[in-house]
């Protein structure tokens, strides 16, 4: 349990460099489309692909150093560890969104919960609330699948030591140079 929660503290930093990511590319974004919609699917496919990769990178890195990966060889506990660091890393998105569930007629703690939200997952929230701004609700628990699946899918390869670009260089036939 203390590597998974060691997991889950890494992965809530890496939402937090995501997010501070996410904030440099707004104005990268901005410059290249204005404030079109362009300018937020721009924002998305640069800020959210960072995002899966340091948050698949941390989980792989400690799937791949797990004790039982040697020790016990035949166990299925890794298939969710990386899946529960993922929602305890997302505790906090977890609250603002029953925030914001619970205070609805609320506007003002609503709308502050929906832009907390927005700016702790920047890298996702953003682009997709104004994308589509009548669908609040919808974007924010779409959020939690990023936070949970990306870990679970990083862990069980680090886990295995299933390395993509070693499957594409083998289809390939390319050898990679050392």
């Amino acid at each position: 349990m203390k590597k998974t929660l060691k997991l889950s503290l890494s992965l809530l930093g890496n939402q937090f460099l995501a997010s501070i990511g996410g904030a440099m590319c707004i104005l990268f974004a901005y410059f290249l489309a204005g404030d079109t919609i362009t300018a937020h699917v721009i924002f998305l496919l640069f800020a959210y692909p960072f995002f899966i990769y340091i948050e698949y990178r941390s989980a792989f890195y400690h799937g791949f150093h797990d004790s039982n990966r040697r020790n016990a060889p035949d166990s299925k506990s890794y298939l969710f560890k990386g899946a529960l660091a993922g929602f305890i890393s997302a505790i906090p998105m977890i609250v603002l969104i029953i925030v914001y569930v619970v205070f609805y007629d609320n506007v003002f703690v609503s709308q502050s919960a929906k832009l907390y939200a927005r700016v702790i997952a920047m890298y996702y929230n953003w682009p997709m609330c104004n994308i589509f701004p009548n669908h609040t609700l919808e974007v924010l628990l779409s959020s939690l699948a990023g936070l949970i699946v990306f870990p679970m899918i990083g862990y069980i390869a680090g886990y295995k030591n299933f390395v993509i670009s070693d499957k594409i260089y083998k289809a390939l036939k390319i050898t990679p140079s050392k």
